[in-house]
């Protein structure tokens, strides 16, 4: 095997391997975006739902007529 045959071979190698890491890192970066979406979506959620109690809280104290500190 010549010495061109060989550096061929060894950067066609190196560049499958190369290809492999970055395909592996896609693939984990696309799995914590996904976790990520999650927890954004629970705390969106969450945020409506005290939203919600806010508002319910406001229209009691408003229904029992007293003029105190907001809830």
């Amino acid at each position: 095997m010549s010495a061109a045959v060989f550096e061929a071979v060894w950067k066609i190698a190196a560049l499958v391997f190369a290809a492999g890491a970055v395909w592996g890192e896609l693939k984990a970066v696309r799995k914590d975006i996904a976790r990520l979406e999650q927890k954004v979506e629970k705390h969106n959620h969450f945020d409506r739902r005290i939203i919600r109690l806010e508002t319910l809280a406001e229209l009691k104290q408003k229904q029992r007529g007293g003029d105190h500190a907001k809830v």
